[in-house]
């Protein structure tokens, strides 16, 4: 189905038929709905998947069974996808890295967001903090890493959490949009030290302040689950010559990503 208007954003879903993956795009179709965004699922097959022959004229056969096979799953997915959500979607298929794969769409694309689904106890080992670098030394758009389950099947009341206050008065449009969407109460979840000013709650948004020790990142997680926050935005800055205080800021979202459910939409600063 070709809609008669423009999508205001692009959604760029990484696919590979996994469970994580469909609930990845699921959200993505979710997420997508009231901010008028259109899909773009790039399906990234791993030769690794294609059985190795020794026979280069069989091993083509093979790639070109594997890409016809996918071709036509992907293409009923669309179809299904585009009659009933009624959203602008497309695909397109490769084989290789994943990263690189990635990097390429995103040159030739530049959409608004990334959406990579996730399996929270395999998540440091599928898709670790280094290829999560890596993506993002070339991207500065949005990183979505969906939750193990369709988090956010209700998006029109979607409840809001940040790491930080800042992430409220974001630069992305698409923030600001979704933030106009959504549940008017925002819930921050900040580390408190001698040197922050405690910071007050307002009407609108809720601030939730932890002392620095060895389990903040346990309680702050204990508290995006208990208050039932249905999408955590957080700032991922890369690892390289940061201070030691900004590296402990990473490392504290890199455990509260790995501990949470919850999908984590991820700023760049």
């Amino acid at each position: 189905m070709i809609l008669s208007y423009k999508p205001d954003f692009r959604l760029l879903v990484v696919f590979d038929q996994s469970k994580a993956a469909h609930v990845g795009l699921q959200n993505a179709i979710n997420f997508a709905k009231p901010i008028n965004g259109a899909i773009d699922i790039l399906y990234i097959n791993r030769l690794s998947n294609v059985k190795k022959t020794e026979n280069q004229v069989v091993f083509l056969r093979e790639l070109e069974d594997e890409r016809q096979r996918v071709k036509l799953e992907m293409q009923k997915l669309v179809n299904l996808i585009s009659e009933t959500e009624e959203l602008t979607i497309i695909y397109s298929y490769t084989y290789g890295n994943l990263i690189e794969e990635v990097q390429k769409h995103i040159q030739t694309t530049d959409p608004d967001m990334v959406v990579i689904g996730r399996q929270k106890k395999r998540f440091l080992n599928s898709f670790n903090t280094q290829k999560l670098n890596q993506l993002r030394e070339n991207y500065d758009g949005l990183i979505l890493l969906s939750g193990e389950k369709n988090n956010l099947s209700n998006t029109k009341n979607l409840k809001l959490g940040f790491l930080d206050e800042k992430e409220i008065n974001t630069r992305f449009h698409l923030i600001q949009e979704l933030i106009k969407k959504t549940k008017p109460v925002l819930n921050v979840f900040t580390v408190f030290n001698k040197t922050n000013v405690k910071r007050k709650s307002t009407p609108k948004k809720i601030i939730y302040e932890f002392e620095e020790n060895g389990i903040v990142d346990s309680n702050i997680t204990n508290y995006i689950h208990k208050n039932k926050i249905d999408l955590l935005c957080v700032c991922w800055g890369i690892k390289d010559s940061l201070r030691n205080f900004r590296d402990q800021n990473h490392k504290l979202t890199q455990k509260i990503i790995a501990n949470t459910e919850v999908p984590i939409l991820l700023l760049k600063n």
